[in-house]
């Protein structure tokens, strides 16, 4: 009886799992298709791209477009200029952020929960209200056309979530082992680098990829503070091929393909290091 029961409900949810497994190969195609598509445009000779009979798979794959992207446009110093502004300024959140979200967390004050609170409403203030006001400070600064002006800016809407993101991160860890640590003679600095942000690894990691991509990805800022070309970084860079109503389909999916490489290895190495804090963590 029970073998009988046991096959009825394997005949019963087997539709059940076939529709889940078409669903889900439903949504992977949904995601994956523009990347495929602009993989195979970037190596699309010209003819084919603007040919009405534009076939998914080309006839003959060619790589004019990444060679002319490298040798006809300053590809490489955008890259350069968008690597160096968004690894020093996720620099630049992760340690606000993490000394932010740490005060907030173990440190009793008044006004710590408005502060707390305030933070999240900063972060949904929209970007095009505070570029005019920034504006103005980066002129008064002086670093117009810098790359530094998109350093100091950028922050302004990472380091609000990435210190609410903390802020629970942290809130979750045992305050114990900190107490532990001042008994044993630690100060408030070496018992948060030597006790809290091992643990918090996972969170802190998350945080960075979070900064790094909104600064990788960033276009209004970028477009505001720069307006020398040897100051551009990939989103400006490459809407620059784009010139009136003529779009150069393959330089620019060349150009993307090459831009989302790095963010994907970059998330792909970082991911070992995620799993490794999640198991110190749980071993600590």
């Amino acid at each position: 009886m029970t073998t009988a029961r046991g096959k009825h409900l394997k005949f019963r949810f087997k539709p059940a799992r076939i529709f889940l497994y078409l669903a889900l190969f439903a949504y992977v195609f949904v995601a994956l298709f523009p990347f495929f598509w602009m993989v195979k445009t970037s190596m699309t000779p010209t003819r084919e791209i603007y040919n009405p009979k534009y076939l998914l798979v080309p006839k003959k794959a060619v790589l004019t477009h990444y060679i002319e992207l490298l040798k006809k446009t300053l590809f490489l110093t955008y890259f350069r200029n968008s690597a160096f502004v968004s690894l020093f300024s996720t620099l630049i959140t992760l340690v606000i952020s993490i000394l932010a979200a740490y005060s907030l967390t173990r440190f009793r004050y008044c006004g710590r929960v408005t502060i707390g609170r305030g933070i999240l409403f900063i972060y949904l203030v929209p970007q095009v209200v505070l570029f005019i006001p920034l504006y103005i400070f980066i002129t008064d600064l002086k670093l117009n056309n810098s790359l530094w002006s998109l350093i100091l800016v950028y922050p302004t809407f990472t380091v609000p979530f990435c210190t609410w993101m903390l802020m629970g991160y942290f809130q979750s860890l045992p305050v114990d082992l900190e107490e532990a640590a001042l008994v044993d003679g630690c100060g408030r600095m070496q018992a948060l680098l030597r006790i809290v942000l091992p643990l918090a690894a996972p969170g802190i990691v998350t945080s960075g990829i979070f900064s790094f991509n909104l600064a990788w990805n960033n276009y209004l800022y970028a477009l505001v503070f720069i307006t020398r070309e040897s100051r551009y970084t990939l989103p400006i860079g490459i809407s620059q091929m784009i010139f009136g109503d003529v779009f150069l389909w393959g330089r620019i999916m060349a150009a993307s393909v090459l831009t989302i490489i790095p963010a994907i290895l970059f998330f792909s190495f970082i991911q070992k290091f995620i799993v490794q804090g999640l198991t110190a963590g749980a071993i600590k």
